[in-house]
């Protein structure tokens, strides 16, 4: 008997009859699957975040000063289906800002920095989070996960490592997505950007 599928993500298919998320994926190519080691990761990460989850580290006395060059671009090309160009750009831009509004390290150029903060945006994604009685996604959300890097200038230590860190925000289906998912966008840089800077000033 065929099986129909609903399209709950732009790589990963969802069976009918699971509503509960996208969960009950099919794969028929190593594409699919790398797409669903994705899903697991950003999953794992909002449940994290949800709990609060941090790993204090305390960084030395003399670090009051920090340079943040521009987020490297590593999002493979496969997985550019809704990528907004110049999002890591973006994203150094608000982490700047939020070091400023913070006001507990002083943003300056990497020749003057006690610290210097490099990082790469590694994905860009959306899941399915709530469907109507027809399996079409009502609501998504968007996570935007990056690594990233705190070294000590004078040592070159790494002070604090984290390998995928994630902003998210969550988004209901409209008659004008391009303008919906741009907000979304918004609004998970602005949340990564957070919680970049709060993990590193609660080390502080």
């Amino acid at each position: 008997m065929m099986q129909r599928f609903v399209r709950c993500h732009p790589e990963v298919r969802r069976t009918e009859g699971s509503r509960a998320g996208c969960s009950d994926f099919v794969f028929d190519d190593p594409f699919r699957m790398r797409a669903a080691r994705w899903l697991s990761v950003l999953l794992y990460l909002s449940l994290l975040t949800g709990c609060g989850y941090t790993q204090q580290v305390h960084l030395p006395n003399d670090i009051k000063t920090i340079a943040v060059p521009t987020f490297a671009d590593e999002i493979p090309p496969q997985s550019r289906f809704a990528y907004r160009p110049g999002l890591e750009i973006e994203l150094t831009n608000a982490v700047i800002d939020r070091f400023i509004f913070d006001g507990n390290l002083k943003v300056v150029d990497e020749s003057e920095a006690d610290a210097i903060l490099k990082g790469a945006v590694l994905a860009y994604e959306q899941e399915g989070l709530r469907f109507d009685d027809l399996e079409s996604v009502e609501e998504y959300r968007l996570f935007l996960v990056v690594r990233f890097e705190l070294m000590d200038q004078k040592t070159g230590e790494a002070l604090i490592t984290e390998n995928y860190f994630s902003g998210q925000s969550d988004f209901f289906t409209s008659r004008t997505p391009a303008s919906v998912r741009r907000v979304a966008a918004n609004d998970a840089v602005t949340d990564l950007a957070r919680n970049i800077v709060n993990r590193i000033v609660e080390a502080w």
